[in-house]
């Protein structure tokens, strides 16, 4: 197969375009790095990914990993949303106006964080979980398109050994470098790179599969944060979890900064968890 990657050079698509070649297909990429991507353009500009898109010719199947990820300080909701909708809005625009929505597979990698706003029951705004509300609002757009195939790929957290900084997350409390082991530990979904990686071959290989398939995708267990907490140096301060809970309670009642406090506090003391599972498939 011939396919289009975004985000070729990032840290997952680093790893995806090699494992795809590897399999005997013709990768090209669209991206903002001269001399590494075949054709370049800033995904933000809609008429420079249009005519990237026309540049590289005829292709099967579309695999969109572009996207801000990880490091949020600083970014708005219109940073993110720029960064992880509108990007793949203009590629979807391009993809329609050279006429090849019904024609190609479309792998995009979303996020287990669009459960949070997915979950009513938690009642949180985009603008309390704007990488949240990026992330579904470009699942939505590529929903509403009649795409061949569409392959919607939820990746828990993804990490490997030399890249750790979303596990750090679970292990030191925010805004800190204190590193914390709770009683009852948290279990969390996390996804080792290379099993992310075989999720997207396998969605792009997959045979005749035609329609809108979804998956969350993570490691087969979920990992104490006992165990992530041992993946850091230095000694751990044992806290019991109830009493964190308790905190974020608290500043709850402290206005708009506790109220964001108490969203990152209770986040950090809560399990995330999600059932792992292959796109659907009819």
């Amino acid at each position: 197969m011939r396919i289009l990657v975004t985000g070729g050079s990032g840290y997952l698509g680093s790893a995806v375009v090699p494992a795809l070649r590897a399999r005997g297909h013709d990768v090209i990429t669209i991206g903002r790095h001269m001399g590494v991507d075949t054709a370049v353009c800033d995904l933000t500009d809609a008429e420079a990914v249009h005519k990237a898109v026309r540049v590289v010719g005829d292709f099967d199947a579309v695999v969109h990993l572009a996207a801000r990820a990880h490091d949020f300080r600083g970014l708005s909701l219109d940073d993110l949303l720029l960064a992880n909708t509108t990007t793949t809005c203009n590629l979807v625009t391009a993809l329609r106006a050279e006429g090849r929505i019904a024609t190609v597979r479309f792998v995009h990698a979303s996020s287990v964080a669009v459960y949070e706003l997915l979950d009513q029951t938690l009642g949180l705004t985009a603008e309390q979980v704007p990488y949240a509300a990026s992330k579904l609002q470009a699942e939505q757009l590529l929903q509403a398109e009649p795409f061949q195939s569409l392959f919607v790929l939820r990746f828990a957290p993804i990490y490997d050994h030399a890249h750790l900084q979303d596990v750090a997350k679970r292990v030191f409390l925010p805004g800190t470098r204190l590193k914390l082991r709770l009683y009852p530990p948290p279990m969390h979904s996390l996804c080792a790179i290379d099993r992310a990686v075989q999720a997207i071959v396998d969605s792009v290989e997959t045979v005749a599969a035609t329609g809108v398939h979804l998956g969350n995708i993570a490691d087969r267990r979920s990992t104490s944060q006992h165990e992530l907490a041992s993946w850091f140096p230095g000694v751990a301060i044992a806290v019991p979890t109830a009493a964190l809970t308790s905190l974020a309670s608290i500043l709850r009642l402290c206005g708009r900064r506790g109220r964001a406090a108490a969203s990152f506090v209770r986040k950090f003391a809560l399990s995330t968890t999600y059932h792992s599972d292959r796109p659907t498939v009819p």
